[in-house]
Parts: structure tokens; C-alpha cells; sequence
């Protein structure tokens, strides 16, 4: 199958696998921005697009750009179908595979169970779990943030919003972390693929036995009961569109959430006058987490559109079939839209930003996962008042996320 290269200078090049990308992308991608905003990387066989108006038009484009893998030219020998065919099953009543009025149905019944009012309900169920993660940390004196508190909370709060039995917690992660890495199939090692499919199956029977589970014996207040309730009142929402929707959730609710903890807790702890000012205004951390986002944004790419035809944009001709990759970490960073761009600034105005996407995909998880954050650093900058960072953050390896794998803080004075 033939590309189509654009006549980008041949000076640009895009490895984010080269030492120091994951550290510190914004060289890389002002360079991109700079000079080849809409650029082919073969290696990743998509666009990248780097701009800031650019990333809006075609995340809101629905008629001529679709979220849905099935579309790409390559979805029968490189998408996830052919590496791990049930989680491309799963995908296909996912919100992103639906067609416009099979999509606004199913949004339309899932919105209600995560409005920020319905979030704000959980307040005091996830409170109680990061209090019970924190109660762990008695006795210690060094600890790392993302092994001991960023990669906890998530599972719990998930399990417990939808009840799973303490302990299965880790099989949702492990699923989770399958399901992201695969998203650009075509970085995988091929020895990766039988350990990731694993652990697809079992989450996704786990996520089939959850559902069977609660059809029986349906509980008051519960997200689950309330969308099987739905199915089941003849509103439409079927048995495969409930499966990927709370994979969804779970996948959605883990990932955003163990990163965003940890690069929050960093950007704070670097900055002593704004851990000040956060200790002082607790309100201030709403601030602080949207400009980590945009800021420090823990993506390592973008997130993926299909041409469903061929498209003029910026010069170049992205055919049918083609990926774009919208790398959200350059549009967030774009001078042309944030002033001064390169300095983090929490009382920032930052409702241009698309941070959790734009246009009818934008996430439905926003919300949880701002909670889950802003309290999870409120509290453990509260627990700990003499908290301090040890040493820079360590990452590894990832094919889309920028994984931050130790963050040593020391949590008491000496």
C-alpha cells in the first residue's frame, strides 16, 4: 500500500524512544511545531499533528476523522485485531467505534452516572480509600509516590465504585496496562503481544463476571446496577456496549489517574513557593492539576483519528484510511493559543484546554479523575506537611506514556 509523503524538511526527525524524549519532550515537539506541524512518521505509519488549531479541527471533525482503529489502513495486519483479536471485540461497542447516533445514544445514557454532581456523591468513598492507602505509610520516612500511593489508588477507587471484590483489583491494572500498550499495536515487541493478550482475556472475564454478578443482585447508588438497569428498561444499551463502556471506565479511570498523581505530586514538590501556596489555598490544586496537563502532560504521543476521506489540512493531503496522531503535549504548549506557553503558571486560564480531548469524544472520566487527583495530593501534602522531593523522577520504557516509575519523596524533617 502506497503513502503519501508531505514535503516536510528533511531535517525534522520524530524518535520518541531517544534518550532524553521521555525526560523532556517540548524540544522535540516546538521543532515540530516549528516547522513541520503536520508531519508523516513512518515509523509509527501516521500523521503527527502538532498545532494547536490544527488538534481542534480535527478532534471536532467527526464527519471526516473517526477515533475508530477499524478505520485505519492498516487495522487488518498491524491494528489490534491481529495481535489480540477479543480486545479489538471489545472495542466494537466502545464509544469510539459507534457511528454518530448509536454514539450520542449510549453517551447520553452513560453521562448521567459521571456528571461532576454525581462525582462530587463519591467524594467521601474515595476520601476513605486514599485515607486507608496514606494509614499504609505509617513508620516510614522515604517513599516512592508512584509505587506506594499513584498506582494504588486508582484500582481501589474503581474496584470500589463498582463493588469488585478486594484483591481483583490488580487483575483490572494489569488488564488496564495491556489494553494502553496497545495502542499502537506496531510498536510492540512481538514478546510482548501472548503476556498483554493474557491479560486482556482474563480482565475482560473479569469485567463479563462483574456485570453477570450485579444483573443478579443489583445494589442501591451503584454505577454498574444503574447502566445494567438501563440495558434492561429497553433504552438500548446492549450487552456489548455495557462491556466496553465499563472496560472503559476502568481503563480510562486507572490510567489518566496513577500518572496524573504522580506528576502532580512532582510539580508540586519542585516548586517549594507553590506548595506553599497550595498548603495555604487548598482551592489552588484545581489550578495547579489542569496546568500539569497542559504543562507537564504525561503523554508520550497523542491520541488517534482516522481519515474516513481524503483531507486537505495545512498543505498536505491526508488520505482515507491514514492515522493522525494529535499530539495533545505540542497543541498544549502552543504560544498561539498560551501565552508564554513554556512557564507553568497555576492561575492560568485554561478552558481552551483539551487536555481530556474536545468535540463529542471528550472524556466522559474528566471529572472522577480531577477529584481523584485533587484529593489524593490534598491529602497527602496535609498528612505530610514536611514532605520533600529526594531526587528527580526515574522513567521506563513505554510505547505511549511517558511512565514515571520512581518518585522518591521524603515524607517527615530529620
Amino acid at each position: 500500500m502506497s503513502l503519501q509523503t508531505p514535503s516536510h524538511p528533511h531535517s525534522v526527525s520524530f524518535a520518541p524512544d531517544a534518550p532524553g524524549y521521555v525526560l523532556d519532550p517540548y524540544p522535540a515537539l516546538e521543532e515540530l511545531r516549528t516547522k513541520a506541524p503536520l508531519y508523516y512518521w513512518p515509523e509509527g505509519r501516521s500523521w503527527l499533528l502538532s498545532r494547536y488549531e490544527d488538534a481542534t479541527a480535527v478532534l471536532r471533525d467527526s464527519k471526516r476523522f473517526s477515533p475508530n482503529r477499524d478505520e485505519w489502513e492498516f487495522a487488518a495486519v498491524a491494528g489490534s485485531a491481529a495481535l489480540i483479536p477479543e480486545l479489538a471485540e471489545l472495542n466494537k461497542g466502545g464509544l469510539f467505534a459507534l457511528s454518530g447516533s448509536d454514539h450520542a445514544r449510549v453517551r447520553k445514557l452513560v453521562s448521567p452516572a459521571l456528571t461532576p454532581r454525581a462525582i462530587e456523591r463519591l467524594r467521601p468513598e474515595l476520601q476513605a480509600v486514599i485515607d486507608d492507602i496514606l494509614n499504609d505509610l505509617k513508620g516510614r520516612n522515604t517513599i516512592n509516590v508512584v509505587t506506594d500511593i499513584s498506582d494504588r489508588i486508582p484500582p481501589r477507587v474503581i474496584g470500589s465504585m463498582l463493588k469488585i471484590p478486594k484483591g481483583r483489583e490488580t487483575l483490572f491494572q494489569r488488564f488496564t496496562e495491556a489494553a494502553i500498550k496497545s495502542f499502537l499495536p506496531g510498536l510492540l515487541r512481538p514478546e510482548e503481544v501472548p503476556s498483554l493478550r493474557a491479560d486482556v482475556q482474563e480482565g475482560i472475564s473479569l469485567v463479563r463476571e462483574t456485570i453477570e454478578d450485579r444483573r443478579r443482585n443489583p445494589l442501591p447508588d451503584d454505577i454498574l446496577t444503574t447502566l445494567i438497569q438501563t440495558e434492561e428498561q429497553g433504552d438500548r444499551l446492549n450487552t456489548s456496549e455495557l462491556l466496553s463502556l465499563v472496560a472503559a471506565l476502568i481503563v480510562g479511570g486507572f490510567e489518566t489517574t496513577v500518572h496524573l498523581i504522580g506528576f502532580t505530586v512532582y510539580n508540586v514538590l519542585k516548586r517549594p513557593e507553590l506548595l506553599a501556596q497550595v498548603k495555604a489555598e487548598p482551592e489552588l490544586l484545581k489550578g495547579v492539576i489542569e496546568e500539569v496537563l497542559r504543562f507537564d502532560n504525561f503523554g508520550k504521543l497523542g491520541i488517534a483519528r482516522y481519515a474516513l476521506e481524503d483531507v486537505e489540512l495545512g498543505g498536505v493531503t491526508i488520505k482515507k484510511g491514514q492515522m493522525v496522531l494529535v499530539l495533545l503535549n505540542s497543541a498544549l504548549r502552543d504560544e498561539s493559543v498560551f501565552p508564554k506557553a513554556d512557564v507553568f503558571d497555576v492561575r492560568r486560564n485554561t478552558n481552551s484546554s483539551i487536555a481530556f480531548g474536545h468535540g463529542m469524544h471528550f472524556c466522559l472520566g474528566a471529572s472522577l479523575a480531577r477529584l481523584e487527583v485533587q484529593l489524593a495530593v490534598e491529602m497527602f501534602i496535609n498528612r505530610y506537611p514536611a514532605l520533600r522531593l529526594v531526587k528527580e523522577p526515574s522513567f521506563g520504557p513505554h510505547p505511549v506514556i511517558r511512565k514515571m516509575e520512581t518518585l522518591e519523596v521524603q515524607l517527615n524533617q530529620q
